[in-house]
């Protein structure tokens, strides 16, 4: 089996009516590739960790998401860039590519349905960088954050710790405005100042110089993954100043080289001024459960959509996912059967289960639960 990963953190060509699901991958320059996955599960496993906290590309300076630690140069883009992921949320459990794609048939419709299984199914597992927020959330009876770009957790995330299970939420309660300059930077293993260039350390640095250096090379806190190993680029990246740039020896001084931790730096910080904004999110978490049976119960009573009064047609293509199991599935070719249509819009009308699993329902039907998914794919 394959799915199709675009890279450029672009779209999965996985959706019924543009329904189309993210996975983010290294921005090269080919537009897709392909990856093996054995089963459905595989594929679970590999992407929730990669979809609670967004994309890892550099994002749009008024979303941004954490930084890529792909040895990669960048630009920052601006807001039109991957104008298609303006369409739904990812799909992290969709099946691996099974499609058996012909000259006759070259979009597909498809309905697959799963065991009502909540713990393997929307229990979060966090990225490296993240889990340490999700701890102290926790732990800490909750967590006010100020960071540059997108909350680095989504708001309704579960997860589980010592035992328990959790809700993590989080309300969004301040915008602003800091100053910002313009900043390039580059390294490249083993890389060293010309002769005769000086070396600044970064320790030996103002703390304003510090603070826009450590956002330009690692990004936000806790949407860090690490530091490439080979090389890393940035280019016209906004670098924020928020105590303004009086005491900065870096802005304004043309390209100057900054060793820290056995790296050496070029960097450009110009006297463009610019802003970035900083929102602050008040994160909490709800203990749901403490049990894997008492969070099915859980569950059950705030997502669970009973499917009641379908039509023919519907009972037709619902219970032809039911027949055929979690490895099969529904599927129209080229054009979706009235069937498909009813119940894709009845869906549409229930509330979904929460981000990154947009187009996903648990239902209950004729006295059974389940795990329903509702795609497509085109060639």
């Amino acid at each position: 089996m394959s799915l199709y990963i675009p890279r450029n953190c672009g779209n999965l060509s996985v959706f019924g009516k543009l329904n189309i699901s993210r996975l983010p991958t290294k921005p090269i320059a080919s537009s897709w590739r392909t990856i093996d996955m054995k089963s459905r599960r595989s594929l679970l496993a590999a992407a929730v960790p990669l979809l609670v906290g967004g994309c890892t590309r550099d994002p749009a300076p008024t979303d941004q998401s954490s930084t890529p630690t792909s040895d990669t140069t960048q630009r920052s883009p601006s807001p039109t860039d991957n104008p298609e992921t303006q369409h739904r949320s990812p799909s992290p459990t969709s099946k691996p590519n099974t499609r058996t794609s012909t000259p006759d048939c070259m979009r597909g419709y498809t309905v697959y349905i799963s065991r009502f299984a909540p713990t393997e199914q929307i229990v979060t597992g966090f990225r490296p960088a993240q889990q340490p927020l999700a701890d102290r959330i926790i732990t800490e009876d909750g967590v006010t954050l100020r960071t540059y770009g997108q909350p680095p957790i989504r708001t309704e995330q579960h997860t589980r710790y010592d035992e328990a299970y959790y809700r993590i939420d989080y309300e969004q309660t301040g915008t602003e405005e800091v100053q910002a300059e313009r900043g390039d930077l580059s390294w490249e293993s083993g890389q060293e100042a010309p002769g005769g260039k000086p070396v600044v350390s970064y320790t030996d640095l103002p703390e304003v110089d510090q603070h826009g250096l450590d956002y330009l090379i690692h990004g936000p806190k806790y949407a860090r993954e690490g530091h490439p190993t080979q090389s890393l680029g940035k280019r016209d990246t906004p670098v924020p100043y928020p105590q303004g740039t009086a005491d900065s020896e870096l802005v304004g001084a043309g390209t100057m080289w900054v060793e820290w931790d056995d790296r050496v730096y070029k960097v450009t910080i110009s006297t463009d001024d610019r802003t970035i904004a900083r929102r602050t999110f008040d994160y909490t978490a709800t203990r749901v459960a403490d049990s894997k049976k008492g969070f099915r119960k859980y569950v059950a009573d705030r997502y669970l959509k009973p499917l009641e009064g379908l039509s023919s047609e519907e009972k037709s293509v619902l219970e032809a996912a039911i027949e055929a199991g979690e490895e099969g599935k529904y599927e129209d070719c080229n054009e979706p059967s009235p069937g498909y249509e009813k119940l894709e819009q009845r869906m549409e009308n229930m509330s979904e289960l929460p981000a990154p699993y947009t187009g996903h329902w648990y239902i209950s039907y004729e006295g059974e639960q389940y795990f329903l998914e509702i795609g497509g794919w085109v060639v």
